[in-house]
């Protein structure tokens, strides 16, 4: 299922991350926004590499969102930044091995999971979407 993003669902999403955060659930925070991630990508996918469909990994989907945007650069000889297309990577990362390092069942491994953490990848999210959404 393909969703149409808008800034007005990107806040919608970051808001909940925002109450999360704000109520000490770090935990869930970084649940939503792996989810939005996994959405954004899989839309941008969609639009843009549909070959690649099939990708349900958030790294392997950022690798392949990124892999699209230095051939779109390099075509179009449009200047970019290396800084951005590093972070959507490593931002991609921080939030999956956050999420596949903290057991479901275990809430000692959810505080795992801090408040600088959260805001970090509530704050880059937010960043990797507004970028997205220019090319998309």
């Amino acid at each position: 299922m393909v969703i149409h993003w808008n800034t007005e669902k990107l806040n919608k999403y970051l808001s909940r991350i925002d109450g999360a955060i704000l109520q000490g659930r770090y935990y869930l925070a970084l649940k939503l926004a792996n989810r939005l991630l996994k959405q954004y990508y899989r839309t941008f996918i969609s639009a843009k590499i549909p070959y690649e469909r099939e990708r349900d990994n958030i790294r392997l989907m950022a690798i392949s969102i990124c892999r699209y945007l230095l051939r779109y650069f390099r075509k179009y000889r449009v200047p970019y930044s290396e800084r951005a297309l590093l972070s959507i990577a490593l931002v991609t990362n921080v939030v999956f091995i956050n999420m596949t390092s903290t057991s479901k069942d275990s809430p000692e491994d959810q505080n795992v999971i801090d408040r600088a953490t959260a805001t970090y990848v509530r704050d880059n999210v937010s960043r990797i979407v507004r970028y997205l959404m220019k090319y998309l």
